[in-house]
């Protein structure tokens, strides 16, 4: 089993980052492990909304949204046929801008167990890169939205 956590900060507030984070078929424009995210369930999205992934590294990813209590917090499953991963998102407000504490959990499966060393590593670096991806993602969908992007002045 491998174990992480991450704290970052970003620049707009909770509610736009609990939206954007919670509204996965946007998962592409931040994460460059992931190429799709369709939704299987039905409007709205809620605890229990169901999606289908494909990442590279795990091919298709089937994700349950485990939690969904709105701008305060998510949490996703996410089962692959290489591994089963728990992913809990807690958002308060930091300033002008939002603070997210990921915790996570992946448990591979099967021989993929004997990988956990290099998969290990491999999450460290995603974890450390994830608030400048997550940040342009948002920047990115203000953007196209016709929105200034959120800078704090400081």
């Amino acid at each position: 089993m491998i174990e992480n956590s991450i704290t970052l900060t970003l620049d707009q507030p909770p509610d736009r980052v609990f939206d954007f984070l919670t509204d996965l078929p946007n998962e592409p424009t931040w994460n460059p492990d992931c190429s799709s995210v369709e939704k299987l369930s039905a409007e709205p999205t809620q605890e229990g909304s169901t999606f289908r992934g494909r990442f590279r590294g795990m091919g298709q990813v089937m994700v349950e949204l485990t939690a969904y209590r709105p701008h305060h917090r998510f949490a996703t499953r996410e089962r692959s046929r290489i591994a089963t991963g728990d992913f809990d998102f807690a958002l308060t407000p930091h300033g002008k801008g939002t603070q997210v504490d990921l915790q996570m959990t992946l448990r591979p499966n099967g021989p993929m167990r004997l990988l956990q060393p290099i998969m290990r590593r491999k999450i460290s670096q995603f974890l450390a890169d994830l608030p400048h991806h997550i940040q342009a993602g948002l920047d990115s969908a203000d953007t196209h939205a016709g929105h200034a992007p959120a800078r704090d002045p400081s």
